[in-house]
């Protein structure tokens, strides 16, 4: 007969707990390095570790991505290598059965893009330079 510990018991119960927490996949595709870091720390900041950070730097990776991943958050630059966000988010928007939040980010401010967005699919559209605590309040209400 094989006795457990207390602490190696607790150690199991706690693996099997955190199982059962339910990860949410969370993309963010910026071809900025350091837009990509700061929207990572928002997120860490957060203090949920459901939460996964996956990163891409161009839209045909963050398609890759999405096909292979299924993120349940999507926070999407516009000005992209590759393929732009808007056909990124309008691609997203075809996979059958498939329906992510996605947030647009973008330095372009002009009056029709929120719109554009919206006509695409996006789910939020924020201007950079963003407020991290503006995008936590908007995070933390999905």
């Amino acid at each position: 007969m094989i006795l457990e510990t207390p602490s190696e018991r607790h150690t199991k119960m706690g693996a099997a707990s955190m199982e059962r927490i339910a990860t949410k996949k969370v993309l963010i595709v910026d071809d900025d390095d350091l837009t990509r870091v700061l929207l990572t720390r928002v997120i860490e900041r957060m203090q949920r570790p459901e939460l996964e950070v996956l990163l891409a730097e161009d839209g045909e990776e963050a398609v890759q991505i999405i096909a292979a991943e299924r993120p349940d958050l999507i926070l999407l630059d516009v000005l992209l290598p590759k393929t732009n966000g808007y056909d990124v988010c309008q691609q997203v928007r075809r996979i059958p059965g498939y329906n992510p939040y996605i947030i647009i980010l973008t330095v372009r401010g002009s009056n029709t893009d929120p719109q554009r967005a919206a006509a695409i699919g996006a789910n939020g559209f924020m201007t950079k330079p963003f407020s991290p605590s503006r995008l936590i309040d908007q995070l933390n209400g999905l």
